[in-house]
């Protein structure tokens, strides 16, 4: 009847563990219950309720099914330990407002236990979820630790119990749960409710840590305390509801990093002078294949997650050239990072020195560390607010001391930070990186900044650096070579099947004789294996087919000592590059790309020479003709050996530097060596005087104003990216770093006295619009009149020259 409430008359209670168990064929019927005291109704009629469960399955994966359970155990055992100690008159009240809520043992085991039996049950639901697997693990480790050290303390801290008590709220219907694990949907979902698990772990284990009840109470204040719990509480609940709906969320987990409150802003504080490594961050598209190299992958997750403060804090993973290094620093950057761990992620690479060298490693973490946490930031501006000296720093030692220990100090961190250093050494030689070297070996002793930070560093065995980092307490030395032959090859032939599934039906992946022929090519080497699959799908392959490719590989002689990598890529250059001219070509190229301070995007570098590079053949009876060669198109052909060379937004340079130091020694590459040339600098400092030249204008990012000051403009980061380029940039910063190591020519001198008459004040322009993230553009322009009036001195030149008069000196540079 219109305007009545509806009255229920039967019902039906059931849990989805049940309803699951009842189905057949998919379909659950079932008939309801009657409301005995509808008993007009239940006697005239009946209710049945019918329905069909359907899902979306998904691919079996590998996972650890023990790690969470063993984690909330842990939990339990180092809560259940906590014991109060005598406290002071004027604590006591404190004290007995915080253990208010649990009154006795039987209270907390009670919570605890239910908990453990949920959290068996949660096992269970992640079975074959590759996703959910690391975070699991980890639970595992991080709760066991804080056991150890609450092993002689009882006290149950009611916000502990608290939280359990909703960890075990919200796994409750996990066991219920056990077929949505075959629906897509609600992977996501469990994967984060998986982690804010873990991020629970790391907060009891850290909150637990003190030694006394008062430490705890003087060093986190209830409000503090309740404020995080309270915030745990509320995400797992809303996980735990996406979960079950199977729909995803517009933030990740809640993560507690510091628990001190930092009371005032720090807008005003600006540490954007201090050296900067851009671009140097780990690679979110590189990284080892899913369900392969597993298990290094845990172990080092585990080392840099270990919460004992006598853990190792620095992990040093070594390898040779093509052994699969980097993918694992670039794996567990990721995954750090995805748990909101992360700190920095610093990458050297040889071909980039220029902005990724030993003298901004330590301030660029120091800045990363400064976006991390506020309360970091504030102890680093009091440590070098006053002193810009200190901030522009290019001294490891000093970097590591003034800029990481010392704001460090008195930070109290929760939870892992994790720094990942990829390729130390490709920092330099044994001389540029010394300093740095001795630097990181204070991280295995210094005791002074947090023992959560914890540094992942890969590099190849070299002995300088070994002598640098023995192994001891504090560090972990790991080595790739130690990872089973057999363990490496099958993780090689999955990413071969892996890399070349698309072209199963050409390349006949159902016979298996040729894969395992490409595994023993690789002698356990991955980068072989990524190179073969980049050229066998036709990356930058020219004239044959894949099958044929394939064939190619496959014929190539398998080196047994020295370096495995160099008749893989004899094998593809001398596809690309048969006759004589055209290796002429590839050197010119290649000795130009090589010669680069920093590499460049390929349309970048297209610009910078105007789309074709003039080099000089003896094309017709020793007569030398300039001949134009298409940069995109001979850069595009190298697509297997070069990455960037098909897509435009990432810097061209080697795929792996294994490459790089098979080009520059001519006992490997032969026909293909490619030496330190005078003419490849002379080809870059050329190219960005006519660069800057045709680019360079009065107000180039077109100003309302050109008179404002640039810290008074409004936007001006962004019309800086949009007037400035790459190759243009480039150009400014690097013209005369080039030229230096030339002769100085009379026509070479002309372009450069024309350069400074009509073009010197728009230059000075775009180095100050540079400087805006970075002090690094004002000292390299400094650094540019410098080397320009040495090697513009009559000793090279006729006294008559100008091009010195128009150079200003040093000290007046700094005033223009």
């Amino acid at each position: 009847m219109p305007g009545q409430q509806d009255e229920a008359v039967a019902s039906l209670t059931y849990t989805i563990g049940e309803i699951i168990s009842k189905l057949k064929n998919k379909v659950f019927e079932e008939p309801l219950l009657m409301d005995p005291s509808k008993t007009a109704i239940s006697s005239r009629l009946n209710f049945t309720l019918k329905f069909t469960f359907t899902s979306v399955p998904c691919q079996p994966l590998e996972a650890d099914e023990r790690q969470v359970a063993d984690a909330v155990d842990t939990a339990k055992q180092a809560v259940e330990a906590m014991r109060p100690t005598p406290v002071v008159d004027h604590l006591s009240s404190a004290v007995d407002t915080v253990t208010q809520v649990v009154n006795s043992a039987q209270t907390f085991a009670t919570t605890w236990d239910v908990l453990l039996k949920r959290i068996k049950l949660f096992d269970q639901i992640v079975t074959g979820i590759a996703e959910i697997h690391p975070y699991t693990s980890l639970a595992w480790s991080v709760i066991s630790a804080a056991h150890k050290v609450l092993v002689n303390q009882n006290d149950r801290d009611d916000q502990i119990t608290r939280l359990a008590g909703t960890m075990s709220d919200v796994l409750a219907f996990v066991h219920d749960a056990d077929p949505l694990k075959a629906d897509r949907a609600h992977v996501e979902p469990l994967k984060l409710l998986t982690q804010q698990v873990m991020e629970c772990a790391y907060f009891i284990r850290d909150y637990a840590e003190h030694k006394s009840f008062v430490t705890r109470l003087a060093k986190y204040t209830l409000s503090d305390i309740n404020s995080k719990i309270t915030d745990y509480q509320r995400r797992l609940q809303e996980l735990r509801d996406a979960f079950l709906r199977g729909v995803g969320l517009q933030t990740g987990i809640t993560v507690v990093r510091m628990m001190n409150v930092i009371e005032h802003t720090l807008e005003d504080k600006d540490l954007d002078d201090m050296p900067y490594a851009k671009g140097a961050r780990h690679d979110q598209d590189k990284g080892c294949l899913t369900g392969t190299r597993d298990e290094v992958l845990r172990e080092l997750r585990e080392i840099l997650s270990n919460p004992a403060e006598d853990a190792p804090r620095v992990c040093l993973l070594t390898g040779l050239a093509g052994s699969g290094k980097s993918a694992v620093a670039h794996s567990m950057a990721r995954w750090f990072e995805g748990q909101k761990r992360l700190v920095s992620s610093y990458c050297f690479a040889r071909t980039d020195v220029a902005r990724r060298n030993p003298t901004n490693l330590f301030s660029t973490v120091a800045r990363d560390l400064c976006d991390h946490n506020a309360e970091y930031k504030s102890a680093l501006w009091k440590v070098v607010g006053e002193s810009r000296s200190l901030r522009t720093s290019e001294v490891p030692t000093e970097q590591l001391e003034r800029l990481i220990i010392e704001p460090s100090k008195h930070i109290q961190a929760i939870g892992p930070l994790v720094v990942v250093i990829d390729a130390l050494d490709e920092c330099g030689d044994q001389a540029s990186r010394q300093q740095l070297v001795l630097a990181i070996s204070r991280l295995a002793t210094e005791t002074s900044f947090p023992f959560n930070l914890r540094f992942l560093i890969t590099t190849r065995p070299e002995s300088d650096i070994l002598a640098k980092l023995p192994p001891g307490p504090r560090l972990v030395h790991k080595q790739m070579s130690n990872i089973s032959e057999q363990m490496v090859d099958e993780d090689i032939e999955k990413f071969i099947r892996h890399s070349l599934d698309e072209w199963s039906s050409e390349l006949d992946l159902s016979n298996q004789d040729w894969c395992r022929l490409l595994v023993h090519h690789s002698q356990h080497l991955f980068q072989w294996a990524a190179t073969a699959c980049k050229f066998i799908q036709g990356f930058g392959s020219i004239g044959l087919g894949r099958s044929a490719r394939l064939g190619l590989l496959l014929k190539t002689r398998r080196t047994e000592a020295g370096y495995p990598l160099d008749e893989l890529y004899k094998t593809v250059l001398l596809q690309l590059f048969k006759s004589a001219p055209e290796q002429d070509r590839f050197r010119e190229v290649m000795g130009v790309l090589l010669a680069l301070k920093e590499p460049l995007p390929l349309p970048c570098l297209s610009d910078l020479f105007h789309g074709h590079l003039k080099i000089t053949m003896d094309i017709l009876e020793d007569i030398p003709i300039d001949v134009p060669v298409d940069v995109r198109a001979m850069v595009s052909s190298l697509a297997s050996l070069l990455d960037g060379a098909c897509d435009d937004r990432k810097p061209v340079r080697p795929l792996h530097a294994s490459f790089y130091d098979f080009l520059r020694d001519g006992k490997r590459s032969s026909a293909f060596h490619i030496p330190f040339l005078p003419q490849h600098s002379l080809t870059l400092g050329q190219a960005s005087l006519v660069c800057m030249c045709r680019m360079l204008k009065f107000n180039i990012c077109g100003l309302a104003d050109s008179r404002i000051l640039n810290d008074k403009v409004s936007g001006l980061s962004s019309c800086v990216d949009e007037a400035i380029p790459p190759h243009l940039s480039y150009s400014c910063l690097y013209w005369m770093d080039h030229l230096q190591h030339t002769i100085c020519s009379s026509d070479l001198n002309s372009e450069i006295t024309l350069f400074f008459k009509r073009f010197f004040p728009y230059w000075l322009e775009v180095i100050s619009l540079l400087s805006l993230s970075s002090a690094s553009p004002i000292s390299s322009a400094l650094q540019t009149c410098i080397a320009l009036q040495h090697w513009a001195q009559p000793k090279t030149m006729h006294p008559s020259s100008i091009s010195v008069s128009h150079a200003p000196d040093p000290p007046q540079f700094t005033t223009l």
